[in-house]
């Protein structure tokens, strides 16, 4: 190993250290990020604040660092969970599946990725964490929309739909579904005595009967 290579390795090592300590601060702070200041973050670390500014840079930029890996651990999970032998309408509940299962397994990384608000500086600002979110969210939007697409092709979705509005419409009904359950739990539970996991599955029937062919 080169010194150059041993440098860097160490300067990966610190980075990894840093976001893992602002992410099991965010979880103790009940994944509120807005807690978790770069004080904190120094202390928990073990690095002195001007240390992390040098890794990080700012706070903004270790909250697309932190989404990066949620982006990571989510194509992962999707390339894991589909195959070629899937019909349009098998893979798209595999996929709802495996969100659903990211949200109650990883809480923290599904719900950064899924809560951020996008706003027009992130496509005006070239800065290669922000470039890179951008980069992994497209893969896992591109394999829902080409899982509409394979719908239509294999005749389980209607012919009729345009896939890149569609996916967007059933991403969104799914992350519905999935924030409801989050922060409704106990009402719909103790107010009406609902089975979650059988509300969540027959919620979720309701958007795949929605665009079959």
């Amino acid at each position: 190993m080169t010194k150059e290579e041993r440098k860097q390795k160490v300067q990966d090592m610190n980075k990894k250290a840093i976001i893992d300590a602002a992410e099991e601060l965010i979880i103790e702070n009940n994944y509120d990020y807005q807690k978790v200041t770069m004080n904190d973050i120094a202390s928990k670390a073990d690095f002195t604040k001007r240390t992390v500014y040098q890794y990080i840079g700012s706070k903004e930029a270790l909250q697309f660092e932190i989404m990066i890996r949620g982006h990571e651990i989510l194509i992962k999970r999707l390339n894991e969970a589909i195959d070629e032998k899937q019909t349009g309408l098998e893979r798209l509940k595999i996929i709802a599946k495996a969100l659903y299962r990211y949200s109650h397994e990883d809480p923290l990384h599904f719900w950064m990725v899924m809560n951020y608000e996008n706003q027009i500086t992130d496509f005006e600002v070239s800065k290669e964490s922000i470039q890179k979110t951008y980069e992994l969210g497209e893969i896992s939007m591109q394999l829902l929309i080409d899982t509409i697409r394979l719908g239509k092709e294999d005749g389980s979705f209607s012919k009729e739909l345009d896939e890149t509005n569609v996916a967007f419409a059933v991403w969104s009904y799914i992350l519905g579904i999935l924030q409801t359950e989050k922060l409704k739990k106990t009402y719909m539970t103790h107010m009406h005595h609902i089975d979650l996991d059988k509300w969540v599955n027959d919620a979720l029937d309701l958007i795949y009967k929605s665009i079959i062919g």
